[in-house]
């Protein structure tokens, strides 16, 4: 009898707690995906309790999301839709082109409005693009834009109360989603991971795809923020479709393809200049 690859801990886990939603199996397909590179439909039968034909349909839906690819028996993995590197990481990749997203940020805020910013190292560049306002009131909840807002007397920063995320600086899960429903912003900014014309808003996992869908939700004007490598990319946990969102900041990189794609889907695209 042919041996099976031992998985990993945190499926074992899953599967030990009872049967899994086609979601939850789903990604944990992915994070296997991420640390071996392939997976086979016998190892994910034992490992999930289930049929090879509902495997074979996970397979078929990922592939078609583009999120792996199949093969005989099995899928190979085809990027990392599911890997985020940690925030220190981050910060120092593009820097250019997350400054001109936050300048661009800046000149849509006004004086007196209440503005909810997300986490991540773009939305970082945002929240040091207002510390000159006077007037602000801001919501967030990113550890990094709100040590950036505290010192400035006119900025009331309110820091969103939640599960601390290490890797994102940031609170996440059901406790901060649930802080949003006592809220109503002028404007929120909202990082995305992927922007695709068809696939829409996308993010790494349900955590920050709940957090943000929530932040798009519950403003006047919801503007989404990824910066030009994001364009036309899909992650794994659906936020929103386009239409979520008002318009869509990105920086000088993006091609004018990409940027006529997501237009033509209907979500009007601003493009952040470098600085002079």
């Amino acid at each position: 009898m042919r041996s099976v690859n031992k998985v990993s801990e945190p499926v074992e886990n899953l599967v030990r707690a009872g049967s899994l939603f086609a979601e939850e199996r789903q990604r944990s397909i992915l994070e296997q995906l991420r640390q071996q590179g392939k997976v086979t439909v016998e190892e994910l039968t034992v490992a999930f309790q289930v049929s090879p034909p509902t495997i074979r349909a996970d397979l078929s839906r990922l592939e078609a999301q583009g999120l792996l690819r199949r093969t005989h028996g099995g899928a190979i993995a085809v990027g990392n839709t599911l890997y985020e590197p940690p925030y220190s990481e981050r910060a120092v990749l593009r820097q250019l082109e997350k400054q001109a997203i936050g300048a661009a940020a800046a000149k849509l805020v006004n004086e007196g409005d209440t503005v909810l910013i997300d986490a991540g190292t773009t939305c970082h560049e945002i929240a040091l693009a207002l510390k000159g306002f006077r007037r602000l009131t801001v919501v967030t909840n990113s550890i990094a834009c709100a040590d950036v807002l505290a010192d400035n007397d006119g900025i009331e920063t309110i820091l969103i109360g939640g599960i601390v995320q290490p890797r994102r600086r940031a609170t996440l899960g059901a406790l901060a989603a649930t802080f949003l429903d006592q809220i109503q912003c002028d404007r929120a900014f909202v990082a995305m991971t992927g922007v695709h014309s068809e696939a829409g808003f996308t993010v790494i996992d349900f955590d920050a795809a709940l957090m943000k869908r929530k932040m798009l939700e519950k403003s006047k004007q919801a503007i989404a923020v990824a910066d030009s490598s994001k364009i036309g990319q899909i992650a794994f946990a659906c936020v929103a479709p386009l239409s979520a969102a008002h318009l869509l900041i990105t920086d000088f990189g993006v091609s004018s393809e990409a940027r006529n794609e997501i237009e033509s889907a209907g979500l009007h695209v601003i493009v952040g200049e470098p600085a002079a």
